[in-house]
Parts: structure tokens; C-alpha cells; sequence
């Protein structure tokens, strides 16, 4: 095993391979006190990976079990809903407005780029502290309900533009009018999450303010983007917005935060009963 090291001298030290010392031009005076080996071997024996030191070990574990939870009810709100939609009116809240509006298939990219914004703005916005980081989970959950009730209460449809192109932007867009049915327009969850993402950003210290700026442009450019490519109405947008905000003022006004500290305190009651 090679192994390099610092031979420390009364007032000078000089570097070794082997166990020789190697001819220097000038002494390494700042290590007079010191004796350092380096191994070649630490490199590759590293006990966490730079990944896990960088990222994971950053958040602590309520920010994942958070983001587990939210995720899990979106997808229960979003897909639920839809089980009742055949049996129900469905309504159009397409106006002259929405008409005028072109389709612009390039905003597509927006519209994906928006699903990396609600995890990496949840993770930041989450790993503030416990106290915001449960009541933004909390308003999160609420905006989801509140939106899944005005899924089933006004359940609203819209006719779709045929991307004639075969460019690539046009293909994107089929593939999402394949994969997303125009349901659950009202309010739109697109928008409220994204809204939600830059209100959350909003009184935290350990949030850069240039992100807080980003977070906020890119909730217009989302607000933007539902239009152009003809996945929402414009009564979709002040909707979503509305429904956001009354998510945070009801989270803050309920404290709902004392919920995820009262799960904590269960949980780590039943781990300690098994132990």
C-alpha cells in the first residue's frame, strides 16, 4: 500500500514516498507541529458518499417523510377525483379570451420544467425549520383538498387544439394531451403548486433571495404557460391562486404544524415501545 506523509523537523518539514524523504527547493514551515499521513487508499474509502454528504444528510429525515406524505395525497387527489367525473356534468369555462389566446407549443417546456420546481422548492422550503416546514406541508395538503372538492363540485372540461406539426415541440404536447385528459381544470393544481412554492419561499432566512426572485418569475411564466398550450382556461389561474392562499391563511390561522409535531411525538413513542 503506497502511502505519502509530512516528516516533521525542529523547524522544517519535507514530504516522503516510501518511506524516503524527497529533495525539496523550500521547507514546508506552516507544518512544523504537525505529522500528516495521507493514505492513496482514503479516496476510495470513504464511509458516506459524496452525494449522501452533500444532499440527503443536508435535510433532516422529516423533510423526505413530508415530501412522502404530500406526494402521496397528490396523487390520491389528483386520480381519485377522476373515478367520479363519468357520473358527473361536466362544464366549460372556455371564453372569447381563451380563444384569442395562441398555442404556442415551445411553453411546453415550462410546463415539465415546473414539476423540478415543486421538489426542489419543497425540499428548501421544508428544510427551513419544523415549524414552517409542517404548516407549508400542511397548507400544501390543504390546497390539494380544497382543489379536489372543486374537482367534484364544478368539474369542467375544455376542447383541445390537434398539434398539426411533427416538430418535436408538437409531439411533446400530443404526448401530454395522451397522458392528461382535460379534467380537473379548476382551479389549477399547476399553477396553486407553483404558487405555493414561491409563498413558502417567503420568510425564510436560509433561502437565497435570488431563488425567492426565480421562484416568483417562474410562477408567472407557469401562469403563462398553462394558456399557450391550452392545458387550462384563464378562469383556471385567479382560481389556483385564490385556492393557495386560502391554503396558507387557513394553515396559519388552524396552526395545523401541531399535527406534524403531534405525529412525531407518536412516532417516536411507538419506536421507543418496540425497543
Amino acid at each position: 500500500m503506497l502511502s505519502a506523509g509530512i516528516v516533521i523537523r525542529p523547524a522544517m518539514c519535507y514530504p516522503v514516498k516510501n518511506g524516503m524523504q524527497l529533495p525539496m527547493a523550500a521547507p514546508y514551515h506552516r507544518w512544523n507541529e504537525l505529522h500528516v499521513m495521507i493514505r492513496s487508499d482514503q479516496s476510495s474509502g470513504l464511509s458516506r458518499s459524496l452525494w449522501d454528504r452533500a444532499f440527503f444528510r443536508r435535510f433532516p429525515p422529516y423533510v423526505w417523510a413530508c415530501l412522502a406524505v404530500v406526494f402521496a395525497v397528490q396523487m390520491a387527489t389528483f386520480t381519485g377525483t377522476r373515478v367520479f367525473l363519468p357520473y358527473l356534468p361536466v362544464h366549460d369555462l372556455t371564453t372569447d379570451l381563451d380563444r384569442a389566446i395562441p398555442f404556442i407549443p415551445q411553453w411546453i417546456i415550462v410546463y415539465y420544467l415546473a414539476f423540478a420546481t415543486w421538489l426542489a422548492g419543497g425540499i428548501l422550503i421544508l428544510g427551513e425549520n419544523k415549524p414552517h416546514g409542517f404548516r407549508f406541508a400542511f397548507a400544501y395538503i390543504l390546497n390539494l383538498l380544497i382543489s379536489a372538492a372543486f374537482f367534484l363540485a364544478i368539474p369542467c372540461t375544455m376542447t383541445r387544439p390537434e398539434p398539426m406539426g411533427t416538430g418535436l415541440f408538437d409531439l411533446w404536447v400530443r404526448f401530454t394531451y395522451w397522458i392528461d385528459s382535460p379534467t380537473n381544470l379548476f382551479p389549477s393544481l399547476h399553477v396553486s403548486i407553483n404558487y405555493l412554492c414561491w409563498r413558502g419561499t417567503i420568510g425564510c432566512r436560509r433561502i437565497p433571495r435570488w431563488y425567492k426572485w426565480f421562484s416568483f418569475v417562474f410562477f408567472v411564466l407557469v401562469c403563462c404557460c398553462v394558456l399557450f398550450v391550452k392545458q387550462h382556461v384563464a378562469a383556471d389561474i385567479p382560481s389556483a391562486i385564490i385556492a393557495g392562499e386560502a391554503s396558507v391563511q387557513l394553515a396559519r390561522l388552524l396552526r395545523l404544524e401541531r399535527i406534524g409535531f403531534a405525529a412525531e411525538r407518536f412516532l417516536r413513542k411507538k419506536r421507543k415501545e418496540k425497543i
